[in-house]
């Protein structure tokens, strides 16, 4: 009964959770379920990790976790050739595999929904406002540049012991 349950996890999980379809996304109209699906699979999720794509937040040290958990989720196949040839131990070792690929992209894909329960400025009444992790980063990325650049503008001013910033 564990066996099956985990089976149709796995079959469920890897192409709906973490990959579900996005507006530059071609999802495989097929369960990675083996091999050749799996390399489907992963040639989609690495190309949605390329700049300007789904997952393009994922950071050099996370793409290297997806990249090795795909690897060895490959060398599970290619042991086994299918998920219904593998054993126990095989199936828990490919669910664990995809359930870290899954995490992974699950908190850097751009299109996810980020809702927060914040104060108006000037008031004690609080808004709900909700942004995808993509604005989150950009309003993110225009902080962080907008303090450099005022760092920078003080610093010219205040003399030679100030670190430059340009």
């Amino acid at each position: 009964m564990k066996s099956l349950c985990l089976i149709l996890v796995l079959i469920v999980a890897l192409p709906s959770t973490a990959i579900a379809a996005g507006e530059n996304y071609i999802e495989p109209n097929k369960n990675a379920d083996s091999r050749e699906k799996l390399s489907d699979v992963a040639a989609n999720v690495r190309r949605e990790m390329q700049a300007g794509r789904r997952f393009q937040y994922v950071s050099s040290r996370e793409r290297e976790t997806v990249n090795a958990k795909f690897s060895e989720m490959d060398a599970l196949f290619g042991r086994s050739g299918s998920v219904a040839q593998m054993n126990d131990d095989q199936k828990t070792q490919l669910f664990n595999a995809q359930e870290v690929i899954n995490s992974i992209l699950t908190d850097r894909d751009s299109e996810r929904l980020i809702c927060k329960n914040e104060p108006i400025i000037g008031s004690h009444v609080r808004s709900k406002t909700c942004r995808s992790y993509a604005e989150e980063q950009a309003r993110h990325e225009v902080s962080a540049k907008d303090m450099l650049d005022r760092q920078a503008v003080v610093c010219k001013h205040t003399g030679p012991n100030c670190p430059v910033f340009d």
